[in-house]
């Protein structure tokens, strides 16, 4: 009697969630998960095919049972890795293990592929970004050998290194996301300049700051706070002119992206193949092209004041070949930019070895 008791309190909790779900107004966004919720408009497409997904994204206390199946799973049953990240001091680790030495080869190789055919004239640098899990504690968490990493990219990629590895802290990321804090940026920026022959300017900065922040890896975890971001800008940042292959014209800081699943998209309008940023207020004539994934975004608004001209190339997004007929590299500073993510998965990369 006892047992069917509580199997009727769970239906009928899980039947009124889903009545309260269907009456009350279909939520579009899930900032919560980052993504598009299954509507009603879905419905109207197909009924049943879209019905379960419907009723499971609409279910009215989604977000509280999320939280709570994350909390029993991590601290009730002991899965430290559950969803496949660590938590560490608040933050979220995402695992970035084990090391793919096939991928780590073959970055080496399309890396120096691009330097041999495109880069002959340019002065060439390359830098890697450390992800959270650079920050674990080896031999109780899974973590890759970063050391090893280091050592056979600086042995073996064409160009000069710019070591920034063990320049940032944990608490220089984000709690929620992959990515650094543009603030953890201005530490370095006096290493970039001196290896790349550019003369440090201390700029003054304004604040910005965006609310409710949920990052790429909240939903692992959505027991933690929402986050604000904070971007930093000044005039010369809001005269230079940025331009799109996708897009267009846009702002370096991108507002209307607000309104965006992701919020961290406000710097440099998040993906893009392809993005040139013009400085006209700029004392000097060089131009740069960086090579870069998401962690770049946040980062090129920084190397403004130091360059006329700056292109941005993602290669997830566009072919080296099709880049190579939209940009001229020659005399120019080239940047290769990437996250540790990034060499651990190269596989995305659209170059030809």
């Amino acid at each position: 009697m006892k047992n069917k008791i509580i199997v009727g309190i769970f239906i009928l909790i899980l039947g009124s969630g889903f009545i309260f779900g269907i009456l009350s107004k279909t939520q579009e966004i899930s900032f919560f998960e980052r993504r598009k919720l299954t509507s009603k408009e879905d419905l109207k497409e197909d009924f049943f095919a879209n019905l379960d997904d419907y009723m499971s994204d609409q279910f009215l206390l989604r977000n509280e049972l999320l939280k709570v199946s994350s909390i029993w799973n991590r601290f009730f049953l002991r899965n430290e890795e559950y969803n496949n990240v660590y938590t560490k001091k608040d933050s979220i680790i995402e695992k970035n293990y084990p090391m793919n030495q096939k991928s780590i080869d073959g970055f080496i190789d399309k890396m120096n592929s691009i330097s041999t055919r495109y880069l002959k004239n340019s002065n060439v640098y390359y830098t890697i970004l450390p992800d959270k899990s650079y920050f674990l504690e080896e031999g109780k968490e899974l973590k890759m050998d970063f050391s090893s990493m280091k050592k056979q990219l600086n042995e073996e990629i064409k160009g000069v290194y710019i070591d920034i590895l063990d320049e940032f802290t944990l608490e220089d990321y984000f709690k929620t996301d992959i990515h650094l804090k543009q603030n953890a940026y201005f530490k370095v920026i006096p290493t970039f300049t001196e290896k790349m022959n550019l003369k440090y300017q201390k700029k003054d900065y304004e604040e910005y700051k965006i609310d409710h922040f949920y990052g790429a890896s909240f939903s692992k975890a959505p027991y933690l706070n929402q986050e604000t971001i904070t971007y930093y800008s000044n005039q010369e940042i809001k005269n230079t002119k940025v331009k799109h292959l996708e897009y267009g014209k846009r702002n370096v800081y991108d507002l209307t992206q607000l309104n965006n699943v992701d919020l961290y998209n406000v710097f440099l309008s998040g993906p893009s193949a392809l993005i040139e940023i013009e400085n006209n207020q700029s004392e000097s004539s060089r131009e740069l092209i960086v090579f870069r994934d998401s962690f770049g975004s946040s980062f090129v608004p920084l190397l403004i004041p130091y360059y006329q001209k700056i292109t941005v190339v993602d290669l997830r997004y566009i072919s080296d070949e099709k880049m190579a007929e939209l940009i001229s590299f020659d005399q120019k500073d080239v940047l290769f930019m990437y996250s540790t993510l990034l060499v651990n998965s190269s596989e995305i990369l659209k170059v030809k070895k």
